[in-house]
């Protein structure tokens, strides 16, 4: 059943009031709307003392579309997201898990990008390898001309090298804090700095050892 031209009709026309009624319009917040947000609450903090004896004058209730703006203005500026805290990530331990995935240290959004890094890089060492050391026809990584070849190999050497020298370094580092010095040289010579910041930053510090408590007798002998 087709619609009649009075029922399009009388769609189009609510449609249209719909649109023009403002009260149900949400304005976006803009650029200066954020630097009057900061700009009140820079005002806020730095009020002095000295006014908090007085009384405030009752607040008129904000109406539902200021409850919305404020809300969708919230969400924009991430104040009401929080991140990680330091003794929540200082809590977990890194196992071997975290330490084979490369977990690393989160960002301010909690987003773990070391693992994807890592990942790259194994890719990327795969790719390289397998185009520098196999040469067999009908593929596109293993018909690499020879002198190509020989590029490669100069610059993975050079990698290697500077790499060893990550390694190096990391068993002092892995020896300090109680990790297997074994894995984390031979994690640092494939990936260097990357590997060398995760154990730096990442792996947290042995917890100190704790004090054996004293019995009455020991109390007692060195009173």
């Amino acid at each position: 059943m087709q619609p009649t031209d009075d029922a399009l009709y009388a769609d189009a026309t609510m449609t249209d009031a719909f649109i023009e009624d403002s009260s149900m319009a949400l304005d976006l917040p803009s650029m200066s709307s954020f630097r009057a947000r900061e700009a009140t609450r820079a005002r806020a903090e730095t009020a002095p003392l000295a006014n908090a004896n007085f009384e405030e004058a009752p607040s008129v209730p904000k109406t539902s579309q200021e409850i919305a703006r404020d809300r969708l203005m919230e969400l924009l500026t991430f104040d009401t997201i929080d991140g990680p805290s330091a003794e929540m990530v200082d809590r977990e331990p890194y196992d071997w898990t975290a330490r084979l995935i490369g977990r690393g240290l989160p960002n301010k959004a909690g987003a773990y990008l070391l693992p994807y890094l890592q990942s790259g890089h194994m890719l990327l060492l795969g790719v390289l390898l397998l185009s520098s050391l196999i040469s067999y026809p009908g593929f596109p990584l293993t018909e690499v001309p020879d002198a190509y070849r020989g590029l490669l190999l100069q610059g993975l050497g050079i990698v290697i090298a500077i790499n060893s020298g990550t390694a190096v370094y990391a068993r002092g580092i892995a020896a300090t804090k109680q990790e297997p010095v074994v894995f984390w040289m031979l994690k640092c010579l494939v990936f260097g700095g990357l590997a060398l910041g995760e154990l730096t930053q990442a792996v947290p510090d042995p917890a100190p050892p704790k004090k054996p408590l004293l019995g009455r007798k020991e109390v007692a002998r060195r009173s």
